[in-house]
């Protein structure tokens, strides 16, 4: 095998930030390799469409991507792991997944909060997601959601331009870009708004039967952020694998146990099935399933067949 490895990734700021973390992670492990950026556009990047849903959904951000590690242009694929369909495409290998940054939400607002309770009535937050605005509503249904997409720096910048309240983003990008947010003022969501499923992680993908770059990107792999994400890809692999249902999800590994705690609720988040399982690490294989299946025996199958309906 040649001394260059070809890393794909998108081309925006946290794309390629996420990337060079990854790379300077190979790097260390590996000095004598050369890792060389491969710049490509996805659909996602080409279409702003403020309804994502309608575009693609998931997938939406990986697509060329993979082709391009399927037809031999790349040897590895570096994505946001929630971007990702739970399933992975015949010939590929989700093959490393690294320690994962925070997997929360957080609101970057004009004013400093205490609580959800100090966002004023009436105020506007700016987000496009679907999971994000259902449980904002379910908290506070007074609030007006604006869609907003564009990287970060667009999205708080959106803030005076549209005389929004706030924008909802992911700590993690936050935290990687070490982005400046000026005057305005953050606010966690850790134990207010349920993340999608795998957010905060990074994901590696190569060809199944290359051997030599599996083994590189293994020796990155974080064994307990694979385990959390792995059981929330599979619960929301349970409800059909989209982001077009309203979904949140977030699994932890304390010691020898580990805990899922999910949540789906309609769009407007006046429907809402919650619940928290723990079980063992030996025995949690299963656990997405397990827990998706509580929530569909609740109610929320009714959720997801209203909401197919509606998408028809």
């Amino acid at each position: 095998m040649e001394n260059t490895i070809k890393v794909g990734t998108r081309k925006s700021k946290l794309a390629v930030c996420q990337t060079k973390l990854v790379i300077n992670m190979l790097q260390k492990k590996y000095p004598d390799k050369q890792f060389e950026l491969c710049y490509i556009t996805t659909e996602g990047d080409k279409n702003y469409s403020t309804d994502i849903k309608m575009i693609g959904g998931k997938g939406l951000f990986v697509k060329e991507i993979e082709q391009s590690l399927i037809d031999g242009k790349i040897d590895i694929a570096v994505h946001s792991l929630k971007d990702l369909l739970p399933t992975t495409p015949e010939g590929l290998l989700l093959s490393g997944i690294p320690k994962r940054d925070s997997p929360f939400d957080c609101l970057i607002t004009t004013k400093e909060l205490h609580s959800i309770a100090d966002i004023p009535k009436g105020a506007k937050i700016g987000t496009s997601s679907i999971r994000r605005t259902a449980q904002l509503h379910h908290l506070r249904s007074d609030i007006e959601v604006v869609p907003i997409r564009g990287n970060l720096d667009t999205r708080i910048r959106k803030i005076d331009e549209l005389n929004l309240f706030g924008v909802i983003v992911a700590e993690a990008g936050k935290n990687r870009l070490q982005v400046d947010i000026g005057s305005h003022h953050t606010f966690s969501l850790h134990d207010q708004i349920l993340p999608a499923s795998g957010q905060g992680a990074l994901a590696l993908e190569s060809r199944a039967d290359d051997e030599v770059i599996n083994g590189i990107i293994k020796s990155i792999d974080d064994v307990d952020t694979r385990l959390s994400v792995k059981l929330e890809r599979q619960l929301l692999a349970a409800f059909g694998g989209s982001c077009n249902f309203p979904v949140g999800s977030y699994a932890h590994v304390d010691g020898s146990n580990v805990t899922l705690h999910a949540m789906i609720s309609s769009y407007d988040g006046s429907e809402w099935y919650e619940t928290t399982a723990t079980k063992p690490v030996s025995e949690s294989n299963d656990l997405g399933n397990e827990v998706a299946q509580e929530l569909l025996n609740s109610g929320a199958t009714k959720i997801i067949k209203e909401i197919e309906g509606s998408n028809n």
